[in-house]
């Protein structure tokens, strides 16, 4: 295998990534109250992220002659998509919240390996976009973190109220 080709499978992976995390933040916008500093900081992750979709996309155009192999990592990735869609099934708003948080640190790993790759396979845009992308989905990481406290104390709030009123 060459380094190229190695590229080229974290490529693909990477924008199948992409197209998975956008069913996730559909399914967790849609779980999450929309005014909410959490549910507006996830609003924008999936703006965000389809953006990086796209340019992702661009890359592998560029280093991809055969895009028929593309639904293959589609295939491959699509039991992580899977896994983390399943983690939002049922769930409330901090347990939504950490299941982003989750898939966002698992792009920024994704990323950092993938310049890595990219600079093996001396494919210096690649590498700027993919920095600029590790940078966008850090900094996503660490709000979605800050934001946490404030959902758990939410969530909580909400469970005692509707077992202290249930229990009238």
């Amino acid at each position: 295998m060459t380094r190229e080709s190695v590229y080229l499978d974290w490529l693909r992976d990477a924008h199948a990534m992409e197209k998975h995390g956008e069913t996730l933040l559909k399914l967790a916008m849609e779980r999450l109250d929309s005014d909410s500093s959490i549910g507006r900081h996830i609003a924008h992750y999936h703006a965000q992220s389809r953006e990086q979709q796209l340019q992702v996309k661009e890359v592998l155009k560029c280093h991809d002659d055969s895009w028929s192999v593309f639904k293959e990592a589609l295939g491959r990735m699509s039991m992580v998509g899977q896994a983390v869609s399943n983690m939002l099934r049922d769930e409330q708003g901090a347990r939504t919240a950490v299941s982003v948080y989750v898939f966002c640190s698992f792009k920024v790993a994704t990323y950092t390996s993938l310049i890595a790759a990219a600079r093996h396979a001396d494919d210096s845009e690649g590498v700027n976009i993919f920095l600029r992308i590790l940078q966008q989905e850090e900094h996503m990481a660490a709000r979605l973190l800050a934001d946490l406290p404030g959902a758990a104390n939410e969530l909580i709030t909400l469970l005692a109220d509707n077992e202290a009123s249930s229990a009238v």
